[in-house]
């Protein structure tokens, strides 16, 4: 059973850790929702799906980071580590986040030759 919490809450710590967002508010929760149900392609939607599929997991926590993060610079809650002027549009705060995440890279243990 997939559940919206598994898609939600990575983007709200993303955006959280990025920004410094101390308080997640009721309309940066909305906003995450939102930005979850946005992030749908039209296949996903054709096929039935109730939330985008979990192989984007990435995308979408990308996508709901930044929606917070707007709506919190909308709601004037403070955060610590990025304001507005650092992100003048879109875009740039899509670049911000990016950079920010975390890309898990493993090295083998034992030499498979």
């Amino acid at each position: 059973m997939t559940t919206p919490n598994r898609y939600v809450f990575p983007g709200l710590g993303l955006a959280a850790s990025v920004a410094g967002i101390e308080r997640i508010s009721d309309g940066m929760l909305y906003a995450a929702a939102v930005a979850c149900v946005d992030s749908m392609t039209e296949e996903e939607v054709a096929g039935g799906r109730t939330f985008p599929a979990i192989r984007r997991i990435r995308q979408v926590s990308h996508t709901v980071a930044c929606a917070v993060i707007e709506q919190a610079f909308e709601e004037g809650i403070g955060t610590d580590r990025l304001s507005r002027a650092d992100v003048p549009d879109r875009t740039a705060l899509e670049q911000v986040v990016f950079k920010k995440m975390y890309f898990p890279s493993y090295a083998p243990l034992v030499d498979p030759s």
